[in-house]
């Protein structure tokens, strides 16, 4: 489904302007009749200098089509009528006008047209009702004409083209521009003076906008570039936590090369985003962006952001839990950075930066709630990489610089990764990895606060239970272990070390060989053979200085059946033509190892997930926690192939699959759960996937999920998404029943109504609540949205507008919200 941002956006031009002569443009106060769109339809011509029934021609200079098929009337030697409907003349210049009727004078060389005249050159037009062509000065009298460069009309009157150095720019003074192509247009944008820079930009100085003949806002000075991300936004709205607000954000280009002639800067790069941010619960908060646009993908790495707000309320909490005190003066500092260097070899060098200091462990959720939902503890590297077709060089640091969560640091990480790729010339494919780390991790704040009384309790006290409630995963294991210690044991400050603050040095170097082979023609195997070996040095815990060794054996193999399935052609069903894809396929892997033990450092550890876990060396990222396994795991493809658009195209798809353990790395199972992944795309209106998976034998995994998604547009008038989870038995994640709905309604060619819905039927709760209004008014779209969240501990309620100019560059609807 379509999002449509939360703004009020200012008009943007969008298609440059070709080189037009000086002109000044007619009085606004001659009203132009409405204009009918006048489609050519190919005519007979009549050529330069041809006779029409008489000596009279037409002159060279001019093209005149009689489209319409009107009649010809003509005095001799002095001119010709075209009496219409529709002639169309071109001249010598280029341009193209449109009109209803027109009358050739060769006395005095002109060409006057009259009705519904509608003027072409390169992107700009003018309208009106009469126009009068000097062929031989090539000069058009545009009196009364109202002049437009697409999407932007000009009023009449009060705009003159000038010559600024290389470029053609529109002035006017006490004039308006509108994008509502009608006699009386909607809304203008008037200003005392006026410079439109087609392909540019905008300049207004003292601007007011008009609906209708209402002023409704004034700004004394707005620069509207054409890119969406320049130029003045404005999100007004309400939310719980902070109250109603009113966002403003300023666009501008910086850097570059400033034009002497016109004192533009010229190539521009650096993207700067200047916010002032009103919320009247919260106080005002001030910031700016800055992007270097020359960098791809922008979003990522995004540049230099600074934001400053004194909160008038620091202790509000959008989860209604209490909080201890916040210091008032809330901020962000971000870099993220990308710097290519550049080296005589053929490889990329790059510098990456990706940093984030908050003020409190707050901000993010109070300012920031879109990353809090999936980013809540930023990470803080600096690199350098060098990149070839073969090998990946980087060295990093991981740093800390935030205190209130857990965080790991690499001060520094060497690694060189080598590709797959052929070892000596040989069919013998080689991939490797090694690497050498100093690695350290510290807890959060509050962890401290709960660890550190541990160390003078055992586990019959009830404190420690209280205390060990509040720990999960790797750190409860530990802290479980130090409370069964006698209260004497020197173990249980290395321990507790551990759980806070633990560190340690490791090389780690792991490679492997594989040669891929074909048996019979169809049958495709892979046998797989690696070594490895890691050390661990100036280890912080009781486990002291140490290495492992890994072995590993493995084999992949496949085959692929195909069978045509007939001509069957069905368009509801997207179908056209049907192939079955069926590969049945195995792979063992087999890892010996010295098997991790509590208390060893763990810093790369394994985490809670649904998922089967990767049985490849190479890609295994909890190398801390690696265990010897012997693990097959075998199953099946289906496709189902149809042709779409003079391609194949995956009509079905589903693969299934489990794993069989010789030895289980993490339990005592003797199968995994059976998995299912199912991907349905029939027509570009449906899509649908499922995942699920379950046991089917006593030793399974033990634990259920179903996760399914269904986007569907039944009508061109309503689509909606829909998306419901379960999950029951898992050993470490909580069961869940939770369903996502999400509709959209165009209810006819000017309203429209928006809905999501987020439940979670596992214990009755209604988490989120979101309707959205739209409005379409022509040229505008009026927007409004509301939405309650619930989280079991307070309700949040939020509000926000919109207002868009359909002309110019925007999201479409519907928009999205959330309720802050």
């Amino acid at each position: 489904m379509s999002k449509l941002a939360a703004r009020l956006a200012w008009p943007l031009l969008i298609l440059p302007l070709g080189p037009l002569s000086a002109q000044i443009l007619p009085d606004q106060h001659e009203t132009p009749p409405e204009v009918d769109t006048i489609t050519p339809v190919p005519p007979p011509e009549i050529p330069i200098g041809a006779t029409a029934d008489t000596e009279a021609t037409i002159p060279e200079e001019i093209q005149i089509d009689n489209f319409g098929g009107g009649a010809i009337e003509y005095t001799a030697n002095t001119g010709i009528r075209f009496a219409g409907p529709g002639v169309k003349i071109t001249a010598n210049t280029g341009a193209e006008v449109f009109a209803d009727r027109a009358y050739v004078d060769l006395i005095k060389e002109t060409v006057t047209l009259e009705g519904n005249v509608a003027i072409y050159q390169g992107n700009a037009m003018q309208r009106g009702d009469k126009t009068v062509y000097h062929y031989k000065r090539g000069y058009l009298d545009s009196t009364g004409l109202r002049a437009s460069i697409d999407p932007i009309i000009m009023e009449s009157g009060r705009f003159t083209a000038e010559r600024v150095g290389d470029q053609t720019v529109f002035i006017g003074r006490n004039g308006g521009i509108t994008t509502h192509d009608a006699e009386h247009p909607d809304y203008w944008v008037r200003a005392d003076k006026t410079r439109v820079y087609p392909g540019e930009k905008i300049v207004f100085d003292d601007l007011k906008l008009y609906l209708g003949d209402t002023p409704v806002f004034w700004l004394p000075y707005l620069s509207q570039p054409l890119n969406s991300e320049l130029g003045y936004h404005i999100i007004p709205g309400a939310r719980s936590n902070w109250g109603p607000y009113l966002l403003n954000t300023y666009g501008l280009m910086l850097g570059g090369d400033r034009d002497p002639v016109t004192g533009e800067n010229r190539d521009a790069w650096l993207l700067s985003r200047w916010h002032l941010d009103i919320r009247s619960e919260r106080g005002v908060g001030t910031g700016v962006d800055l992007v270097d646009t020359r960098i791809e993908n922008t979003e990522e790495i995004s540049g230099l952001s600074l934001y400053y707000t004194y909160d008038l309320d620091p202790e509000t909490s959008r989860s209604g839990i209490s909080r201890d005190t916040v210091d008032p003066n809330r901020y962000q500092i971000e870099l993220k950075h990308r710097y290519q260097l550049d080296f005589p070899d053929d490889a990329d060098w790059r510098i990456d930066s990706n940093l984030t200091y908050l003020s409190d462990q707050y901000y993010l959720e109070d300012f920031e709630l879109q990353r809090y939902h999936t980013d809540p503890q930023p990470d803080n590297t600096i690199g350098i990489f060098r990149r070839d077709d073969n090998t990946l060089l980087s060295l990093y640091t991981r740093l800390r610089l935030n205190d209130y969560y857990r965080s790991d640091t690499r001060l520094p990480e060497i690694t060189l990764d080598q590709a797959r790729g052929p070892l000596f010339d040989l069919p013998i494919l080689h991939e490797g990895t090694t690497s050498f780390s100093v690695i350290g991790e510290q807890a959060a704040d509050a962890t401290s606060s709960i660890v550190n009384p541990l160390v003078n309790l055992s586990a019959s006290d009830p404190a420690a239970k209280r205390l060990l409630e509040q720990l999960s995963g790797y750190r409860r294991e530990l802290a479980g272990a130090l409370v069964n210690l006698p209260l004497d044991d020197p173990r249980r400050k290395e321990l507790r070390d551990q759980i806070l603050d633990t560190g340690y040095t490791r090389f780690r170097t792991y490679h492997e060989l594989s040669l891929p082979i074909t048996l019979g023609g169809f049958l495709s195997v892979a046998p797989q053979a690696g070594i490895g070996y890691t050390n661990y040095s100036s280890v912080d815990g009781p486990s002291g200085d140490f290495d492992r060794t890994h072995f590993h054996l493995g084999l992949e193999s496949s085959v692929k059946f195909a069978k045509e399935l007939g001509k069957y052609r069905n368009h509801d069903w997207g179908l056209d033509g049907i192939m079955h894809v069926f590969q049945p396929y195995g792979s063992w892997s087999y890892i010996a190892t010295d098997d991790y033990e509590l208390g060893d450092p763990a810093i790369d550890r394994l985490t809670p997930t649904t998922r089967p876990r990767l049985l490849d060396p190479l890609r295994f990222t909890a190398v801390d926690q690696m265990n010897s396994w012997n693990v097959i795991r075998f199953g099946a493809r289906n496709r189902l192939l149809t042709k779409r658009d003079g391609q194949s195209h995956e009509w079905l798809y589903l693969d299934t699959y489990m794993d069989a353990f010789i030895r289980d790395p993490e339990g005592s199972r003797d199968f995994s759960n059976l998995y299912n992944d199912i991907r349905w795309s029939p027509v570009p209106w449906m899509t649908a996937e499922l995942e699920t998976q379950f046991p089917i034998t006593p030793g399974g995994s033990g634990f259920n999920e179903v996760n399914t998604d269904l986007n569907f547009m039944p009508s061109d008038n309503f689509q909606f998404s829909i998306g419901y989870r379960w999950l029951s038995g898992h050993p470490t994640l909580l069961d869940s029943s939770s369903l996502d709905f999400e509709t959209y309604t165009r209810i006819n060619e000017n309203w429209g109504i928006g809905t999501n819905h987020s439940i979670e039927f596992d214990d009755g709760t209604l988490e989120n609540q979101q309707y959205t209004l739209h409005r379409d008014f022509g040229t505008w779209v009026a927007g409004m949205g509301i939405s309650m969240t619930d989280n079991r501990v307070d309700r949040e309620y939020g509000v926000v507008f919109s207002l868009t100019l359909k002309d110019f560059p925007s999201a479409s609807l519907p928009f999205e919200i959330d309720a802050q």
